[in-house]
């Protein structure tokens, strides 16, 4: 979904607020050729430093809802009813081989769809049902304001009946009809069949019941497995945990260690997709630093890690090893969060054509190039540039607003503002006419904006002095200060948009990428707009527009109304974007096999993988 809760150092789950929105970043997958390896063995794979699992319940929280749980955790071990992503390629498209569930198949108008699970069994013998499909989706209707993927008229909302009419077969009635492309990307992406043979009880010690069928009994059992998942020194020895339908689970009594945040997981031969796990135990290793994690890569502790990016220097070393460097892209984009209310910025952040000037301001290109290293791709819009896929217009594709000094000089002299280079810039024709510096901006105003972004990396301390250089040409004086990641964000939460208190910071950046859409898929702007507060920001015009075209993405068949949504936010900026890092630079061992590609959808496919060697 696409809103989430921070992470770390390569990704920052989103989540979004009145002044900007902060995203978490997912990514997958490996990057060595395929090839034939022996069975057993312990593969090694690097956690993000500071990210450990913190939820093991596969219906979490925003702030649960980082790499470190909804990519490298739960679906190792519970399968989504449809699943993204590939192991073969970087697409994030359904992927109807690793799925529970054959094709959907819509009819009456296109408002019902009916989906036919496979025969796939639990690691306790029991097959999975739909009254599996049934407990999840009678806990996720009572909790919904927990779940990460809540905002106001999402799927779950536009549902009218669900049918549970076999064990086998079910089927969804919605109030009307929509794209069928949201509905699967953003909806029956999300379902996820649950044990409730093992899971429907409201106690440890307590029955097995039908509990979930009551709003009060859902309540209940959610609160149950809830506090279960929060007992993390509890999870390789919780019995509920061990009933898997997927590949793997956590090794019993040594699997996890709360204090460090160690995993360790182990086949589930009663594993009934397409391919079964030829390793014997994956262990996901803590790192207190990246340079913790760079030295164990380079002294051979760790079969997929990564080079980070202040160590790229490392790679002609590392190939020489016999390792394989491969970047591994995002679903996602990276923008610079604006906090419309802010009482003194507002006025300035709320003009369109201060907006277009700053954006043309960003030279993306030169960022990727010198601060990246060529380890980064262009955003121009909320729907990412790379991989290319049909979402994408070509207008996005373009870049409406390329970096132009020349161009956002323009726009600020003829709204009446005296442009003073490498000084500062005031309105000196004040007013809301044409050539008129707007609304809410007096005589003698400078152009002067603060920006808080987070510290620790030397990457986005070069942006930002990028920008401020740049910003400056014009005379728009961009005031830096960094602070640790939860500062930034707590600042971001302590905007109150209604009153403007607490908005202090007119920019803010948390860093790169920024935003993730995992695991809802359709880059559409539900969460970006509704959830992330952007609807209390800007002008009534734009908020009202914006909102429109959201609704239209979702409502329209095919995807024009995406389409709409998309190349209206890339102009109309209500965030600036700036260039997506890849979301590491892996580093995959001469002798892990079957690493074949890193999908863009955050996944990890360790049943492929096997050692040679």
């Amino acid at each position: 979904m696409q809103s989430i809760v921070p992470v770390t150092r390569k990704h920052l789950a989103v989540i979004a607020t009145v002044g900007f929105a902060l995203v978490l970043s997912a990514c997958s997958g490996g990057a060595s050729p395929a090839s034939t390896g022996q069975s057993g063995g312990t593969v090694t794979f690097a956690q993000e430093v500071g990210a450990p699992p913190t939820y093991i319940f596969p219906m979490e929280d925003g702030a649960n809802s980082g790499n470190n749980n909804i990519t490298y955790l739960q679906p190792l071990m519970w399968r989504p009813l449809y699943w993204f992503g590939h192991s073969n390629s970087q697409a994030p498209t359904i992927n109807y081989s690793l799925s529970l569930a054959k094709p959907p198949v819509w009819s009456n108008g296109g408002k019902t769809v009916t989906m036919n699970l496979l025969h796939y069994r639990w690691s306790n013998g029991t097959v999975v049902t739909t009254r599996d499909v049934e407990f999840w989706m009678n806990l996720l209707k009572a909790n919904e304001l927990n779940f990460v993927g809540y905002a106001p008229g999402w799927w779950l909302d536009e549902v009218s009946s669900i049918n549970y009419s076999s064990p086998t077969q079910f089927s969804i009635t919605f109030n009307g009809v929509y794209s069928q492309t949201w509905l699967m990307d953003n909806g029956l992406s999300e379902i996820t069949p649950i044990p409730q043979a093992a899971w429907d009880k409201t106690s440890a010690g307590g029955a097995i019941g039908n509990y979930d069928r009551t709003t009060a009994g859902a309540v209940s059992v959610y609160n149950f497995l809830n506090a279960q998942s929060n007992s993390l020194p509890t999870w390789d020895t919780n019995p509920l945990w061990q009933v898997v339908d997927g590949p793997f689970k956590i090794a019993p009594n040594n699997g996890f260690d709360p204090t460090t945040g160690y995993l360790a997981m182990v086949p589930n031969h009663s594993y009934s997709g397409p391919v079964k796990p030829k390793i014997s135990r994956l262990e996901e290793l803590p790192f207190s630093s990246d340079a913790a994690e760079i030295d164990a890569v380079l002294a051979g502790r760790v079969d997929y890690g990564y080079v980070p990016f202040t160590d790229l220097s490392l790679e002609g070393h590392l190939k020489a090893l016999g390792n394989r460097i491969a970047p591994w892209l995002d679903w996602g984009f990276t923008s610079v969060g604006l906090t419309f209310p802010d009482p003194t910025a507002g006025p300035l952040l709320d003009q369109l054509y201060i907006r277009q000037a700053m954006q043309q301001l960003i030279n993306q290109p030169q960022y990727i190039k010198q601060i990246f290293g060529g380890n980064a791709s262009p955003t121009y819009g909320p729907v990412p540039v790379y991989p290319k896929t049909q979402y994408l217009t070509s207008f996005v594709g373009n870049n409406p607003l390329p970096y132009s000094p020349t161009s956002a000089k323009n726009r600020l002299t003829t709204h009446g503002w005296k442009v003073v280079p490498n000084g500062t810039s005031t309105c000196q024709t004040p007013g809301t006419g044409p050539g008129q510096c707007g609304a809410g901006i007096a005589l003698g105003t400078p152009l002067t904006l603060n920006m808080l972004y987070t510290s620790g990396n030397p990457d986005y301390t070069n942006e930002m002095e990028a920008m401020q250089s740049s910003f400056s040409t014009v005379g728009i004086q961009l005031q830096l200060k960094s602070a640790p990641f939860d500062s930034v964000l707590t600042q971001a939460y302590s905007c109150n948009p209604a009153t403007g208190q607490g908005c202090s910071t007119a920019l803010g950046y948390l860093g790169s990428p920024n935003w993730t859409y995992v695991p809802t898929y359709y880059p559409s702007g539900d969460p970006l707009l509704i959830d992330s507060g952007i609807v209390y920001n800007g002008q009534p015009a734009f908020v009202t527009q914006a909102l429109k075209l959201v609704a239209l993405s979702h409502q329209q068949p095919g995807l024009p109304g995406l389409y709409k949504y998309e190349n209206y936010m890339a102009t109309e900026l209500p965030y600036l974007w700036m260039p997506n890092a890849d979301y590491q630079i892996s580093v995959i061992s001469k002798k892990l096999n079957g690493v074949v590609a890193q999908d863009t959808t955050g996944h990890i496919y360790p049943e492929n993988w096997s050692l040679s060697g």
